[in-house]
């Protein structure tokens, strides 16, 4: 993750040179992503996806919605430059500087009345826009997020080591995870809700769903860890085309899988985890021999439902 030193200078200001250096304002949207009535788990059978990867890789549904307004205003003759998780705009910060809502104790934005599970997009630009109210934050004493991590990734309030966030671990991550993490990153294979998923903020009434969600998969999500196992790299992108999925590749998502079954405590999967030790790639035996001797020690599995902890 070297590349947020590298871009700490553009980040902190947008009218850097690498951005829009003339700029005046900075538009700020979010979209949720989830809703009441998602199911409670999706993803390689016995592993979970967090929730914002359950549909369609959200840099593409949002580009195109933020192209609009960028052309918008280019068109009323202002510069403009829209960014989705992918140029080095801080979205959290200028979202709460822009009342879109504020930043909890687990670094997400929180969005009263929709909760934290909505995806930021940005546009800046040269046109002088009135600004609105910063939204201070809400969280008062609660620390249900902190204390949901399963690998103790929080050093306190707004305070996160990513070497220790599952959702780093499972996509970012290459090589092998520290045995000790993987004992605690339950059956998450790619990202992790359970900050989330205590969030207060997260079990209010939301607006209902549109009829035409944008975000909706193309494609089921489950698939068995067999399955996946044998898929080689071009089958895994052609298969999760579309899909935030596809970021991890065949070999990461394997490793996670194969780490998660050695979490079940579910003696059933060991003929799984024997053949994954003949896996072409040498983390995902090196994984499966840890979880081998995680499932034949008996050890307790951690789901990391909140619910457990």
């Amino acid at each position: 993750m070297e590349w947020l030193a590298e871009t700490a200078e553009v980040r902190a200001d947008p009218r850097h040179p690498g951005m829009v250096p003339r700029a005046r304002s900075v538009l700020v949207v979010a979209a949720p992503y989830a809703r009441p009535n998602d199911p409670a788990r999706m993803g390689p059978s016995p592993g979970r996806v967090a929730r914002y990867a359950w549909g369609r890789d959200y840099h593409n549904v949002l580009r195109r919605q933020l192209r609009k307004l960028e052309r918008m205003l280019r068109e009323a003759g202002h510069e403009a430059r829209y960014s989705v998780d992918a140029r080095p705009v801080f979205e959290r910060a200028w979202a709460q500087r822009a009342g879109v809502g504020f930043v909890g104790k687990n670094c997400c934005l929180i969005v009263p009345g929709v909760g934290s599970h909505v995806f930021l997009g940005t546009v800046v630009t040269t046109a002088e826009l009135e600004p609105d109210e910063p939204m201070a934050p809400r969280c008062g004493r609660c620390t249900l997020c902190l204390d949901a991590c399963p690998t103790g990734a929080f050093l306190g309030p707004h305070r996160l080591d990513a070497r220790r966030c599952v959702s780093y671990l499972t996509i970012e991550h290459e090589g092998a995870i520290a045995p000790e993490l993987e004992a605690q990153m339950g059956d998450w294979v790619f990202g992790c809700d359970a900050c989330q998923d205590v969030c207060p903020y997260n079990r209010t009434e939301r607006p209902p769903a549109p009829d035409s969600d944008p975000y909706a998969p193309s494609a089921p999500l489950e698939l068995s860890a067999e399955a996946l196992l044998a898929m080689g790299d071009e089958t895994y992108r052609e298969r999760f085309e579309g899909s935030p999925l596809r970021r991890a590749g065949a070999t990461r998502l394997a490793r996670n899988v194969v780490i998660a079954l050695g979490n079940s405590g579910d003696r059933r999967h060991l003929p799984v985890l024997e053949e994954a030790r003949h896996h072409r790639a040498p983390v995902v035996r090196e994984a499966a021999e840890r979880a081998l001797r995680r499932l034949d020690a008996g050890e307790p599995a951690r789901t990391g439902d909140a619910d457990d902890r």
